[in-house]
C-alpha cells in the first residue's frame, strides 16, 4: 500500500509546525494523519 499526499499541506505542516505564523489546527491535524499512517503500516 502507498500513500500519496499530493498536492496537499501534510508535509508542509510538519516542516512548519515550529513556526508562530503557521496555523495550529493544520499542525496537530498532519500529525494525527502522520501517526494513522504509522499505526495502519504496522498493524497490517
Amino acid at each position: 500500500m502507498i500513500a500519496i499526499c499530493h498536492n496537499s499541506d501534510v508535509g508542509d505542516a510538519w516542516e512548519w509546525a515550529d513556526s508562530p505564523n503557521y496555523p495550529e489546527p493544520a499542525t496537530s491535524m498532519a500529525y494525527r494523519i502522520a501517526i494513522n499512517y504509522i499505526v495502519y503500516g504496522m498493524t497490517h
